[in-house]
């Protein structure tokens, strides 16, 4: 008796199957916004059913939720892109026990940033534009098919690429993956994204994080600024040690609304003594 493979046909519908349950649950991305994790509980969310499937032992089950509930946050119309490449290097660290887990986060890392920008230039800088432009000009006549038109110029290439990138990205993860892991170039990839990781935590503290002090007093006979001394060590001195603060108590596991509450005193108290 010869042994019987599975056809084709079986493995396309089963495919066909996960990418439609992709696209719909996509949709959600944005469900649990928050700024601890921001697109992230969402993120677990939509591939909870697929890794279910992925790893049937509940242990292993628990450790890739947790491992896709992180904080993630980029454009959401590119986002099934990362979801589908995601769920491809599941499958490949669910049959492979040298497989390297932690270039799983690595990867998305490396593609939430540029996809972001990407996504929110052409998405809603250009299309979003275009779209209401078109829908303005029908809409200013009289003429009904002006909303119409703007829900169909935006939303059918939104759409598109919503589903068909999770298609690529699946596809993409599946065949190269493997290849990359046994040459090395995933864990050059993996390091590489942790350095950008890093960076982008660093512009963002830079950027984001605004703690200027206004105290100012007269020592021997000569006006002293704090804010300029302290921009003459390094200028955001005060945001960088702020933030580096926050880690270390979330490295302690403090709870994230204790550090928020902490940061909040910490801003009345030094309002109250004139220091901001």
């Amino acid at each position: 008796m010869t042994e019987q493979t599975p056809t084709p046909v079986a493995s396309d519908r089963q495919d066909r199957k996960l990418f439609r349950q992709l696209f719909f649950r996509q949709f959600q991305l944005l469900g649990s916004m928050n700024y601890t994790r921001m697109e992230g509980l969402s993120y677990g969310w939509i591939l909870a059913p697929m890794l279910k499937k992925i790893y049937p032992d509940p242990h292993r089950y628990l450790q890739a939720l947790q491992r896709n509930s992180q904080f993630f946050n980029t454009n959401q119309h590119l986002a099934p892109f990362i979801m589908g490449l995601t769920l491809s290097m599941e499958q490949e660290n669910a049959s492979r026990d040298d497989f390297d887990v932690a270039s799983i986060n690595g990867i998305k890392v490396a593609l939430m940033g540029p996809f972001a920008g990407v996504g929110d230039a052409f998405f809603y800088g250009v299309l979003r534009i275009i779209a209401t432009g078109i829908a303005i000009g029908l809409a200013s006549q009289g003429n009904p098919l002006g909303p119409v038109l703007f829900l169909v110029i935006y939303n059918l290439p939104s759409y598109l690429v919503r589903y068909y990138g999770g298609v690529i990205g699946y596809r993409l993860g599946s065949r190269y993956i493997a290849e990359a892991t046994r040459s090395g170039l995933l864990g050059c990839i993996t390091t590489a994204a942790s350095m950008m990781g890093l960076m982008m935590v660093g512009a963002m503290s830079a950027s984001m994080v605004k703690f200027t002090t206004r105290y100012e007093t007269t020592i021997a006979g000569q006006p002293f600024v704090l804010q300029e001394i302290l921009d003459k060590i390094c200028v955001g001195l005060i945001p960088l040690l702020l933030v580096l603060g926050c880690f270390a108590l979330l490295r302690k596991k403090t709870s994230p609304n204790r550090v928020l509450l902490l940061l909040i005193a910490l801003g009345f108290a030094s309002a109250a003594i004139g220091i901001i």
